[in-house]
């Protein structure tokens, strides 16, 4: 292999741990490539597309091995319930929304129409699914020891 061909560093689901991993190598000197950078939605296509690569010069690849095998060794932060909080408070809008509006059918057809209030909950279930968890990386063997 030639010196200069980009080889994998990481594939990483994660938007943002992507565009944090990526700088962290560039401030260090390191060239990075970052496959998918641009590439923003709510919809989990991006496990279908194969996630974020993140590429770098072989010779390179001990140096980058090395700076994120040093992240790796931290430990993961506490997970937040911010999200769930979140979506909690948008059902329970979504539910006045739907009362606001089915109101005045319930007065004209009665009970009947009652039902898309109660049924108005499911349609979180369609809410986009943000994947977790650290991605993949590819580190060279003197790094992950």
């Amino acid at each position: 292999m030639i010196d200069d061909a980009m080889v994998p560093i990481a594939r990483i689901l994660g938007r943002g741990e992507a565009l944090t991993v990526a700088p962290m190598l560039d401030a260090a000197g390191i060239i990075v490539h970052l496959g998918g950078e641009y590439y923003t939605s709510v919809s989990p296509d991006i496990v279908a597309i194969g996630g974020f690569r993140l590429t770098v010069p072989a010779w390179q690849h001990a140096d980058a091995s090395a700076l994120v095998a040093e992240m790796l060794a931290q430990p993961e932060p506490e997970p937040n319930d911010h999200a769930r909080r979140a979506i909690g408070r948008f059902g329970i809008a979504t539910m006045g929304w739907m009362a606001i509006g089915v109101l005045p059918y319930v007065s004209l057809l009665g009970a009947k129409a009652l039902i898309a209030i109660l049924l108005s909950p499911v349609a979180l279930f369609t809410l986009p699914v943000n994947p977790q968890g650290r991605g993949d990386y590819y580190l060279t063997i003197a790094a992950a020891d």
